[in-house]
């Protein structure tokens, strides 16, 4: 599963790089854990689009579960140097695992992408506010609700139409929208997998 999001620093909305480790890790494994009903395992930095492309194990649900379900945590290691000098927008996307019991798993791949309550809303971004250094009043977080993989477009579309109203309402130019991710890519991931007790 995922979860696409951006920060605007400044008046100017700038973008910068925000893909620090989680200091604070239980309490975004605790949101999606409860937004979801579902035990989750959890990338511990976000990932860039780049990185997420060239990262092999986001087509291995199950082995990800197998490696890191005890932890809760999936160790994404330093962040690659793939990031332009400039100010515009970033991507971002925390990748995380739900680990759903087989009599469940129907109803859970029925849901779609639902939005967090207003707690988990407040509670995720305390999570994540110090890490991505965001002033809050200041700065901007955006993001879409989480997703399946396959629905990674979609929820970035949700994502791209956050940002630019938020462009629009600072009266700043808007940079335009991230590009969608390959769909061949996104219908090679398995909607899920078994995974060993």
């Amino acid at each position: 599963m995922a979860m696409p999001l951006t920060c605007l620093y400044g008046l100017r909305l700038e973008g910068r790089d925000f893909r620090q480790i989680f200091d604070v890790s239980e309490k975004v494994k605790g949101v999606l854990q409860t937004h979801l009903l579902q035990e989750v395992t959890v990338g511990d930095r976000v990932l860039s689009q780049t990185e997420y492309l060239q990262w092999g194990l986001k087509s291995a649900p199950g082995r990800l579960a197998e490696m890191f379900s005890r932890s809760g945590t999936i160790p994404m290691g330093p962040p690659v140097n793939d990031l332009e000098e400039n100010a515009q927008p970033r991507l971002g996307i925390l990748a995380f695992v739900a680990l759903v019991k087989g009599k469940d798993l129907e109803a859970f791949l029925r849901r779609g992408m639902q939005e967090f309550s207003e707690i988990l809303r407040v509670t995720f971004q305390n999570g994540v506010r110090t890490c991505f250094n965001l002033i809050p009043g200041y700065d901007q977080l955006l993001y879409s609700p989480p997703c399946h993989v396959r629905d990674l477009n979609g929820a970035t579309s949700f994502l791209n139409s956050m940002m630019e109203d938020s462009f629009h309402r600072a009266g700043v130019p808007f940079p335009g929208p991230f590009d969608a991710f390959p769909e061949s890519m996104l219908s090679s991931i398995p909607s899920n997998e078994h995974c060993p007790e």
